[in-house]
Order: structure tokens, then sequence, then C-alpha cells
């Protein structure tokens, strides 16, 4: 008996093939390596770098729908846990330094993206995108949802963060030089908690996608997790294999797409990553120095709240280094506030710019 066409597209949605599955088999083996290692953010980096090396064999296979979708829903769920009953009020406790944080976070995008756009002739958009300082999953998820070169994006944004990880615990543990502030105890939500807040995420992601949303089972994730936390709904945080198999996945979709990557310009790449992050990373100490001062807070801690590191990589880090974690979250929540607030308004319009400067020289020719 035939199969109908409605009843095969909705059997292509839901089905995973067997390449898939290696492909993300190998995105597990790599990314809890990396986590096992206790690397800020390994999940996705020990992901995008194992099924890199896949491609290289021909293996890795592009994911389908279902595993997208469900990649991009666990890291906006378990990125919007972040908010509490009292992430705004801790934000607000710190109203000046919160204000020159955006002007340090703009600061920063502008000097990297210039880097990128000026020397190294990168389009605006993908520019952009390598430059913001927010949540390397985001970024990345952003950059392929987008259809923008995500490899290029995703080379960048680790390069970034290992980068700062590597270098910002010795700059706090001299700035400590033995202090601690103890240990920060940790409540997960319920399993039942977690699942309901995932399948909310997913329909209110498939509603933002309907909308036209950029990224929309990412946003939608993260507003109804950041909804669930902020409410009291959902008591904790979202346990630590949320974000890992989020990172894994989207890991794996983004590692996929080096099968057509240009190694070649992996030199220029590291080369313009080496300027972008050494620009920024000066910028943010400066910021850093300035608000310790003015706010008589220590400068490690100022450090690693206005650094261009990923939220969950920097919070992590502030947490390994017993740094005050309200004052870090709060500044590093406000950054991923702004950026993701602004970032689906903002992009739209320059892939937009783009295309109609793509078209115009073409129109001129014409006439």
């Amino acid at each position: 008996m035939p199969i109908s066409p409605p009843l095969q597209r909705i059997i292509s949605l839901f089905a995973i093939t067997p390449g898939e599955l290696l492909t993300v088999a190998v995105a597990t083996i790599g990314g809890m390596g990396f986590v096992w290692l206790h690397i800020p953010g390994g999940a996705i980096s020990g992901a995008v770098i194992s099924v890199a090396l896949l491609s290289l064999t021909g293996q890795a296979h592009g994911l389908g729908p279902l595993l997208r979708v469900t990649g991009l829903c666990m890291v906006g769920v378990a990125v919007g846990a972040i908010v509490g009953p009292d992430t705004f009020s801790n934000m607000l406790a710190y109203p000046f330094s919160i204000a020159a944080m955006a002007l340090c976070v703009v600061t920063m995008t502008a000097v990297a993206t210039f880097v990128w756009m000026y020397l190294l002739k990168w389009p605006f958009s993908s520019a952009l995108l390598a430059s913001v300082p927010g949540s390397m999953s985001y970024i990345v998820a952003v950059s392929i949802t987008m259809g923008k070169d995500a490899a290029r994006i995703a080379v960048v944004q680790m390069s970034r963060v290992v980068f700062l990880v590597t270098l910002l615990p010795l700059i706090v543990a001299w700035d400590m030089r033995g202090r601690s502030l103890g240990s920060i105890e940790v409540h997960y939500d319920p399993l039942i908690v977690t699942l309901l807040v995932l399948a909310f995420g997913i329909a209110g992601g498939w509603v933002l996608e309907k909308l036209g949303s950029t990224g929309g089972f990412l946003l939608g994730g993260m507003i109804v997790s950041g909804l669930a936390h902020f409410m009291g709904w959902a008591p904790g945080r979202s346990p630590d294999w949320v974000m890992n198999a989020g990172q894994i996945i989207v890991g794996a979709w983004t590692g996929s797409r080096f099968a057509d990557f240009d190694w070649k310009l992996f030199w220029r790449i590291a080369y313009g990553t080496a300027l972008a992050v050494g620009s920024t990373l000066a910028i943010s100490i400066g910021f850093a120095a300035f608000m310790s001062w003015m706010l008589n807070v220590p400068f490690g801690a100022a450090l690693i709240g206005y650094s261009p590191g990923g939220l969950e990589a920097m919070v992590v880090l502030a947490l390994a280094m017993n740094v005050d974690p309200v004052f870090v979250a709060a500044h590093h929540f406000a950054r991923y506030f702004i950026i993701n607030a602004s970032l689906p308004f903002i992009i739209p319009k320059l892939l937009k710019m783009e295309e109609a400067a793509r078209i115009k020289p073409t129109e001129t020719s014409g006439g």
C-alpha cells in the first residue's frame, strides 16, 4: 500500500538515519571527553572538533529536523535557566556597572568586526557573528540557522573561549592570592519539570519559526525556560545533561559543515582571531580595571564579568575560581540579554543590506 505524501513528510520529519546516529555518536565521544577534562564549554567544542575530523573521512552527515530542533531547544532551555526570581534585582544592584558593560560590549564587537571586515574581507553579518561576545552555542546556532559560514564562525568562537579560559584563571588566581568566597551549592530542576519546559520550549519555538524568527527554537526554549525560572515554576537550574546534550547536537550539526571547509584559510582565521580576541581582551581589561576602582570590587571578579567569553563558560569559570558568582552572573546575563534581544532584529536587516548591495551593481550596469 503506497504511503501518502503528507505521511511521507511526517516520517521524514521524525526519521533519524544511521549516518546521523554515527555523527552524533562521534560528537558525544568528543564532547563528553572535553567535559571530562573540565574544559568550560567543552561539550560543544569537543563535538565540533570530533565531527570536523570525521568529515575528513567523508562519514559525517548533516542532521535532520528532529535532532536540530531538539538540540537548539535544549541549549535555549539551559541558558534560560540562569534566570531566577532575583536575577533582575541582582542586575539592578549594579546599574552603573551594567551600563558600562553594555558600552564595553559595543566597543569590543565594533573593534573585532572591523578586524574581520577590513583585514580579512568578511561580509558584515559573518564578521558580526564572529565578533559578538555572546554565548558560543547561541552564536553558532544562529549562524547555522541563518545559513552563514558556521564552520569559520565556530572556529573563531571556540578559539575565543579556549583562549580566555586558559588565560583568565591565571589572572584571577594572581588577583585572589589565596582569598576564597566558599563553594556554591547548586539545585537542579526535577526531571518532570525539565521535560515540561523542553516540551513547551519546542512548542514556543515552532510558533516563533512560523512568525519568521531567526533561530526560533533556540529563542523559544530560552524564553520558556527563563519565564519558568523567573516565576519560580522551575525551582533550580536545568540539569547538566540538558546543556551537554544540546551543545553536542549543535556541535555535531556545526562539525558536519566542515566537509566543505577550506582548511587553507585556517591560518588566516587564526591570525584574525589573535587580533580580534587580543583587542577585545585589552578592552575588557581596561573596563574591568576602571570598574574595579570605581566599585571597589576585586579586579579578578570584574575581569570575568567584563570578559568577552561565553555566558556558560564564564559563569563556570567564576564558580571554579570562587569569584563572586552574583556579580559575574548579573553582568553576563545582562550582556547575554542585550545581545540576544537585539540580534534577531539586527541580523535580518544586515542580510537584506548585503543582498541589496549584491544586486545594486547589476541593476546599475544594466541601466
